[in-house]
């Protein structure tokens, strides 16, 4: 290798090494290890699916910190689990590079299940306020249960529009 493709490899190193570290300070802002993020980033320039051994000795952690990685990010959509022919039951991982579709499925499943618990509750609740006649209380429970409502609704258009579209809906909002 001559000196230009060793500083071209370095360059590009050093560009994968500040977004993988940008990761894992992301990850970490949404209660994340940052470990998990930065196997995230790993396999985000992952150019094919990586076993948890692979994983293992390319990040330096241990195989229970990178299994647990592996189950928690795929609680949140952000890789997903595959097979590979001749492998039998070893796992890889790949990276999910659709954002939207990650925010689309955490909204879906995180967001959409804290609204239905707390809904269930407000209404519960506003039944209960009615019957004992604590106008104040109720009042407040009904607001919080129409915002409840409302991000219901937002969490169902958001997980159906395709991303363009919804970014040109924001632009002509906001022209407004």
């Amino acid at each position: 290798m001559d000196d230009r493709e060793e500083t071209r490899e370095e360059k590009r190193e050093a560009a994968r090494e500040e977004v993988i570290e940008a990761i894992e300070r992301s990850t970490a802002i949404y209660g994340i290890k940052r470990s998990y993020g930065r196997l995230y980033g790993i396999l985000f320039f992952a150019h094919d699916p990586l076993s948890l051994d692979e994983l293992v000795e390319e990040s330096g952690y241990a195989k229970s910190t990178v299994s647990d990685a592996m189950s928690t990010l795929q609680r949140f959509h952000m890789v997903n689990r595959r097979s590979k022919p001749g492998e039998g039951k070893r796992a890889f991982f790949e990276a999910e590079t659709d954002f939207w579709h990650v925010v689309q499925e955490f909204l879906q499943t995180e967001i959409r299940r804290e609204t239905q618990i707390m809904s269930r509750a407000l209404t519960d609740a506003e039944e209960q306020l009615e019957a004992a006649g604590a106008d104040e209380d109720l009042e407040k429970v009904r607001r919080l249960r129409r915002l409840y409502d409302q991000t219901d609704t937002l969490i169902s258009v958001l997980g159906r529009v395709p991303l363009d579209r919804f970014t040109n809906l924001v632009k002509q909002l906001k022209r407004r």
